[in-house]
């Protein structure tokens, strides 16, 4: 039986939310449900950029819309327009940023009692609407790179850093980059990894979901989920596999980008909706995510939780989910290091075995409902008692 805690508004900010054909910020709606389905009354205010709607016709959606969970809750979902300026734009897109969300904050139904905002830029945009009205502000740390600081005056860092009560950093790395930051003391950053909803991501029945897609047994099968960019990696594990030249080797590439993933044995090269993620996984043998920067990848996490080992970068965000236990941690940008690893897996299936099990273990930790109730005990707790 799920934990219920006493009911209160909770206002969370958003740089983006999944749409019926992306699967932007995926773990802000899997954590939000979450924790409604705890009795907590949640709205989202996820600006989108008008810009990017025509120019890149990207998704959207409806300004406002009502999210129903699995358990029956309901969600408020406000999506403003705004216009953004591309790179270049700065400080104008902050600004637009925050006039879209103070629109859709001033025009909420549910009067917030707490306000969390995801990512630095959220809390930024949150900071003169929960000071104005003596509302509690909590930050969630999960950028690739935190450089807000960079954009911000001394005077603004400081007034945000004295406002904010408390910071969820996804990976120590985060926790570390706001220190130095000076966007937060270390007494005030709980580090939490992204977790995912274990009902949805599990080990399936292998052979049938194979047998639909046509793999054979004799098929090694890598997969990747991501976006198709330099970043993320899909064209250096395209390099890799074209390297070790093995036509029994197949992949799948979910995800979508300015890169193009040309491998010529492909099952998949496409977005598909998250619901049919797991079937995909559950196909492969391997995940693998070369990528030179996160916070903390759910798509690792997602990975593991279907039973799959790991390679992936040796870089500090992904130390507190990765270890020798489920994974085989290479240089991202060496090619030779991230073939060598596809062939150990593909030849030792004793070890390909031994890490998929660590990757289910660790995986059981990182269920989406236990972070649910501890991002709910920070938003509940007092600071002396954190």
């Amino acid at each position: 039986m799920q934990k219920q805690y006493t009911s209160f508004n909770l206002c969370v900010v958003s740089p983006g939310y999944p749409t019926k054909s992306t699967i932007d910020f995926i773990f802000v709606d899997q954590l939000c449900q979450a924790i409604a389905d705890r009795g907590v009354s949640v709205s989202i205010i996820a600006p989108q950029s008008i810009s990017k709607v025509l120019i890149r016709r990207d998704s959207y959606t409806k300004e406002f819309t009502e999210i129903v969970t699995a358990q029956g809750n309901t969600i408020h979902l406000y999506r403003p327009f705004y216009v953004s300026f591309g790179a270049i734009g700065g400080r104008l897109n902050r600004m637009a940023f925050s006039k879209a969300v103070k629109k859709a904050f001033l025009n909420m139904d549910r009067k917030p009692d707490i306000c969390y905002g995801h990512f630095w830029e959220s809390v930024f945009s949150l900071l003169p609407l929960a000071k104005r009205k003596s509302i509690p502000l909590y930050a969630s740390s999960g950028e690739d790179k935190i450089d807000i600081h960079l954009m911000l005056d001394h005077r603004e860092i400081e007034e945000m850093k004295s406002y904010v009560s408390s910071v969820v950093s996804v990976s120590t790395k985060n926790k570390s980059e706001c220190i130095q930051a000076g966007l937060a003391d270390e007494p005030n950053i709980f580090v939490l990894p992204n977790s995912v909803d274990l009902h949805h991501f599990k080990p399936l029945d292998k052979i049938q979901l194979r047998s639909r897609f046509g793999i054979e047994d004799r098929n090694f099968v890598v997969s990747f989920v991501g976006q198709f960019n330099e970043r993320k990696g899909i064209d250096r594990l395209v390099k890799a596999l074209q390297m070790i030249n093995d036509e029994s080797i197949l992949s799948i590439f979910l995800g979508s980008g300015s890169v193009d993933p040309s491998y010529e044995r492909v099952i998949i090269a496409d977005t598909v909706p998250h619901a049919l993620v797991p079937s995909y996984l559950n196909c492969a043998d391997v995940f693998i995510l070369p990528t030179l920067n996160e916070g903390c990848s759910n798509a690792i996490i997602e990975a593991m939780a279907c039973g799959l080992p790991i390679i992936s970068s040796d870089l500090p965000f992904n130390d507190d989910i990765l270890s020798e236990s489920n994974s085989i941690r290479i240089d991202p940008t060496n090619i030779e290091q991230i073939s060598n690893a596809i062939v150990e897996l593909k030849n030792n299936r004793e070890k390909r075995l031994g890490l998929a099990r660590g990757a289910l273990d660790t995986a059981k930790r990182l269920d989406i409902t236990n972070r649910a109730d501890s991002v709910i005990k920070i938003l509940l707790s007092k600071p002396d008692d954190k």
